[in-house]
């Protein structure tokens, strides 16, 4: 039962135990990655994009079972199955605990026979889960009640966003079903990750089903997150069409009626109802409202997103006007100036449309950047990656070769503190001067330019690194200890 090239993040408080565990493990041809503690365990899991997850429950900082459903309730993790190791005392008076987002579990310390059929086990019905159930993995339409119904009981403030994917029935006639899933994946993670880095930490998305999704936030982060949704949709689903296609700004199809139509590229609309200047008595009162707006949405030209300012009763709507950028109304034009890195490997010939959906299918399921996903599937190197991604950023790469591990550097590095480095992917590699070199996944991020530049001191000069390169770069710089603080 081997597991080539499988990896999986281990953590287990007793070292004795894990010892054996990483000998086994590696024995059964697994790379092992160890995390003292359930603080550690959630940084590097999002870092490490691990394929399967073993925890002991009594881990220090945060335990097994809550690590557990915090990964559980992650869109970007909720897929990877967890094993928790669990004391044979302790197993009946934790059963409720192992029923809740757990995927399976086994007395510590393990039989290793035991482990290893139960770790292979997990890892097929993983498989299984992606490629045959639900598309998104979302929760569907029982749990979007449960939560705006609570809301609603709750009394607090709270904003029900209803998505929907204009033009899609028709491309879903001309390019397939299997383009069509691609599209409510990609907008399934669209959402999910706007919503994790823009939302409130307990902020729920869900999928209503087909291409119709909904956020349940607050009224003060409903109008940056749709508009924010709309700003990426809009630069990226224009992709998923043949060149030919994105060129015209249309394709030709038939309508109900059968008449042929010119009908426009995709757009998504988004539909707000929230009761900060109404209060919503039930769950219909909320859909009424959602109904209403979608109507008009309709009515509009590509995407948009409108308000509700009163409740049901008053069918009186606002666009939200917000200081960002995103809400200036992008040209065809400056949609297609940005190239996504998987078109320009495509159009390079470094891999083929086949491989690039395959890598696609693994950055939207485990939110693996791209670039990462190509090089661990073995479709490109990491220096082809690095060559395309430079024509698409217009920002060097930084060759971790030349990474400096001098007194001075590591001074600049404790001037910045490390959930920061962790979170935003940033990290100094080389100073020359008052100039200071930066790795980063996302070297387009002023606004964690700026807080390093505040921190240091220093100007900056940003380079851009995969994950992998990200990982190797922070083992080199930042102690285990600053790790582990």
């Amino acid at each position: 039962m081997a597991s080539t090239n499988k990896k999986v993040l281990l953590a287990e408080h007793e070292q004795k135990v894990t010892d054996i565990l990483i000998y086994l493990l590696n024995a059964w041809d697994y790379e092992v990655i160890v995390a003292a503690d359930g603080v550690t365990l959630l940084e590097m899991v999002r870092r490490e994009h691990p394929d399967i997850i073993v925890i002991d429950c009594n881990l220090p900082k945060i335990d097994g079972f809550q690590v557990s459903k915090l990964l559980k309730e992650d869109f970007l993790t909720a897929h990877i199955p967890v094993i928790i190791l669990i004391d044979k005392k302790q197993i009946r008076k934790k059963m409720l605990e192992i029923e809740q987002g757990v995927d399976d579990y086994i007395a510590n310390p393990p039989d290793p026979i035991d482990l290893e059929i139960r770790m292979e086990m997990a890892l097929r019905r993983t498989s299984h889960q992606l490629h045959a159930n639900a598309l998104t993995r979302l929760p569907g339409n029982r749990q979007i009640e449960k939560v705006i119904q609570a809301k609603i009981s709750e009394g607090s403030f709270f904003s029900v966003a209803y998505y929907d994917i204009d033009n899609f029935k028709s491309f879903n006639d001309k390019y397939s079903y299997m383009k069509g899933d691609s599209i409510i994946r990609h907008t399934a993670y669209i959402i999910s990750t706007t919503v994790k880095k823009y939302g409130n930490k307990d902020d729920f998305v869900g999928h209503i089903g087909g291409d119709d999704f909904v956020v349940v936030t607050t009224p003060d982060r409903d109008r940056l997150i749709a508009s924010e949704s709309i700003f990426r949709f809009s630069a990226q689903a224009p992709f998923h069409y043949s060149k030919e296609d994105r060129d015209l700004k249309y394709i030709i199809a038939k309508d109900r009626q059968g008449n042929i139509t010119k009908t426009p590229l995709m757009s998504i609309s988004v539909a707000i109802a929230n009761n900060k200047g109404h209060k919503f008595k039930n769950i219909v009162e909320v859909m009424e409202t959602i109904t209403e707006i979608k109507k008009y949405l309709k009515t509009l030209p590509g995407s948009n997103f409108l308000v509700n300012r009163r409740g049901p009763s008053k069918k009186e709507f606002i666009s939200a006007e917000l200081s960002q950028p995103r809400n200036k109304k992008l040209s065809q034009e400056e949609v297609f100036a940005h190239r996504p890195l998987g078109q320009i490997l495509v159009e390079s010939q470094i891999i083929t449309l086949q491989q690039l959906d395959a890598a696609l299918n693994k950055h939207w399921s485990t939110g693996q950047k791209i670039g990462q996903s190509v090089v661990d599937l073995g479709m490109a190197s990491s220096g082809d990656v690095a060559r395309a991604l430079e024509t698409q950023l217009n920002v060097p790469h930084f060759d971790i070769r030349n990474l400096s591990n001098g007194a001075e550097l590591k001074k600049v590095i404790e001037k910045i503190p490390v959930e920061l480095i962790k979170t935003r992917g940033a990290i100094p590699v080389k100073k020359e001067n008052n100039v200071l070199s930066l790795a980063m996944l996302n070297p387009k991020d002023m606004e964690t330019i700026g807080k390093i530049k505040s921190c240091t001191g220093c100007n900056i000069a940003p380079f851009f690194v995969l994950e992998g390169e990200f990982s190797e770069i922070l083992s080199k710089t930042i102690k285990e200890d600053n790790n582990n603080s």
